[in-house]
């Protein structure tokens, strides 16, 4: 054997930068083998296998499973490396949106908590949204479970179009029991995006100058900010929609107290009296 050309286990291992270890797990599942085992056992790497440890270390940061590497390092050609390569990039590319998705996710929950930190919840304010859009479902029956039945529903029908794009639980309450101080009529649920759903039959939620109240505690005691609401429209003689939003701003994400909750109201300004 020439000493120059072959090397110990820690000596290729340093050379390559990996661990013994690794050396001896990948010749114990038949991956990546010493050249040479002397008599008295140890292990002897060429220096002209780094390339194919190289190949390997490659597909494993690539997240290809080591029983796969091993098929693709056994069978290797220039067509299975098309289709293999050709597969890991649809699914970087899968990767790449989800990450994308959640990193709007974030920012946008982040945002929303930060602004309910600066926020008086007594004030009563008007500020722009745009377009919106969203699935709706109406709600009867006892709301607890048939709320959960309805969510779960939307949030299927919206991913099994494949759909992406972040959304929001909200509800929908009309002119007509607000202006008859019935506050509770929950009978409905919505999901909520910030852009039309090319796959989904979503309603248009026009953008514009909307009028948000704020509610902090537990939704039974929500008429108190409904009342704040419709004391400003009357005192700016404002004239709005027939449809009023309630979003949480802080839920379960941040609070475990039901009493911490805060729900943002809304309705679109359609002109002055």
């Amino acid at each position: 054997m020439e000493r120059s050309i072959y090397m110990t286990t820690g000596e290729f291992a340093k050379m390559v930068g990996v661990t013994k270890d690794t050396l001896f797990h990948y010749d114990d599942i038949n991956l990546f083998s010493p050249e040479i085992v002397g008599e008295n056992g140890y292990r002897y790497y060429s220096i002209n296998q780094a390339e194919t440890l190289d190949t390997i270390l490659i597909l494993k940061d690539l997240g290809m499973p080591l029983k796969e590497i091993r098929e693709f390092i056994k069978n290797r050609n220039a067509d299975r490396f098309i289709e293999l390569f050709t597969e890991r990039e649809q699914q970087i590319d899968k990767e790449i949106f989800k990450l994308q998705s959640m990193k709007e996710w974030i920012a946008q929950r982040r945002q929303k908590i930060e602004i309910a930190a600066k926020t008086d919840y007594m004030d009563v304010s008007v500020g722009t949204f745009q377009d919106r859009y969203y699935l709706f479902r109406k709600v009867s029956g006892d709301f607890e479970k048939e709320f959960y039945k309805k969510m779960s529903e939307l949030v299927y029908e919206f991913q099994t179009t494949g759909a992406k794009c972040n959304y929001e639980v909200a509800y929908i309450q009309y002119g007509e029991m607000v202006e008859n101080h019935i506050y509770d009529r929950y009978d409905n649920i919505i999901l909520l995006f910030e852009r039309n759903m090319q796959n989904l039959e979503c309603k248009k939620m026009p953008g514009g100058n909307y009028i948000t109240a704020y509610h902090k505690g537990h939704w039974d005691s929500i008429g108190e900010a409904y009342e704040r609401l419709i004391k400003y429209k009357e005192t700016n003689r404002l004239k709005t929609d027939d449809i009023y939003i309630e979003r949480y701003v802080v839920d379960n994400f941040t609070t475990d107290d039901v009493n911490e909750y805060v729900t943002e109201i809304t309705v679109r300004i359609i002109d002055n009296f």
